[in-house]
C-alpha cells in the first residue's frame, strides 16, 4: 500500500513536469541529480573515507550549466570528471567519477530529449512509461510466478520470470502510449529496446548495491527506497533513448 501511494504522488508529479517542460522540468532535474549524488556517496561510503561534497557540487554544477546551455555543459563535463578524479582521494577516485558519470550522463540524455522541438514530450513519456511498466511487471511477475533466480549472487529476489515478464510489460506500455498517438518511429523496437535497457539497469544498480553491502540507497520514497532504486532503469534507458535519436531511429 505504501509503495502505491507513493507512485500516486511520483506519476502525476513526473508526467507533468515532462509536459511543463522550462523551468519546473529543470528545477526538478537539478534536484533530482543532487539527491542521487548524496545517495551514491551513501551507498559507496563516501562520507566516511573521503570528501563527499566535491561529488554533489560538481554534479550540481554540470546540470546547472546544462539547463542554460548543452553545449557548455557537455563541455564541462570532462573537467567535471577531472576536477573529482584529482581532488578525491587516492582511493576514491574511481568512485567518484563513476558516480558523476552514472548520475550525469543519463539526466544530460533526459534534458537533451526533451529539447526536441516536436518530439521531446512523447520521448520522454514513452521512455518512463517502458520503464514504469517494465518495473513494475518485473516486480509482478517475480512476487506471483517466482522461479529460477536471474543473477542470485548479484539480486537474490530477481526472478527469470520477472524479467520476461517485465520485458513484456515495457514493451506493451510503450506500444500501447504509441497507438494512442505518442508515436516514435519503429514503436516496437524502440520499445523492446527501452525495456531490455531498463533490465539491465536494475541489475546495474543491484551490482553497486551487492558490492558494496547495501540493500537500499536510502529511505528516500517510502515504500520504494531510495531514488537511485527508483530511477536505475531510466539511468540506462534514458543514453539509450538518446542514442536511438541521433541515429534517427526513434524520431
Amino acid at each position: 500500500m505504501l509503495r502505491a501511494l507513493s507512485a500516486l504522488v511520483m506519476v502525476p508529479l513526473a508526467v507533468s513536469s515532462l509536459y511543463v517542460g522550462g523551468a519546473l522540468f529543470h528545477g526538478l532535474i537539478l534536484a533530482l541529480a543532487c539527491v542521487m549524488a548524496l545517495e551514491w556517496s551513501s551507498v559507496t561510503s563516501i562520507s566516511q573515507r573521503g570528501p563527499m561534497a566535491p561529488l554533489v557540487f560538481v554534479v550540481a554544477l554540470t546540470v546547472a550549466v546544462s539547463v542554460s546551455d548543452m553545449q557548455l555543459g557537455l563541455l564541462l563535463w570532462p573537467f567535471g570528471a577531472l576536477f573529482l578524479w584529482i581532488l578525491a582521494q587516492n582511493q576514491r577516485r574511481c568512485v567518484h567519477v563513476m558516480g558523476f558519470a552514472y548520475i550525469t550522463i543519463p539526466v544530460l540524455a533526459l534534458i537533451i530529449l526533451r529539447q526536441e522541438p516536436e518530439h521531446g514530450f512523447s520521448l520522454l513519456l514513452i521512455l518512463m512509461v517502458v520503464v514504469w511498466c517494465a518495473d513494475t511487471f518485473a516486480y509482478l511477475g517475480g512476487r506471483i510466478i517466482g522461479g529460477p533466480k536471474l543473477w542470485p549472487s548479484i539480486s537474490p529476489s530477481k526472478t527469470w520470470a520477472g524479467a520476461i515478464i517485465g520485458f513484456a510489460g515495457g514493451l506493451l506500455g510503450g506500444n500501447i502510449l504509441c497507438a494512442i498517438g505518442f508515436e516514435v518511429q519503429s514503436c516496437l523496437l524502440v520499445s523492446a529496446v527501452l525495456a531490455l535497457a531498463s533490465i539491465m539497469g536494475d541489475l546495474m544498480e543491484s551490482f553497486f548495491k551487492r558490492f558494496y553491502g547495501q540493500k537500499d540507497s536510502s529511505n528516500f520514497i517510502p515504500g520504494h527506497g531510495g531514488l537511485l532504486d527508483r530511477v536505475d532503469g531510466i539511468v540506462v534507458a534514458a543514453p539509450v533513448l538518446w542514442v536511438l535519436v541521433f541515429l534517427g531511429v526513434a524520431i
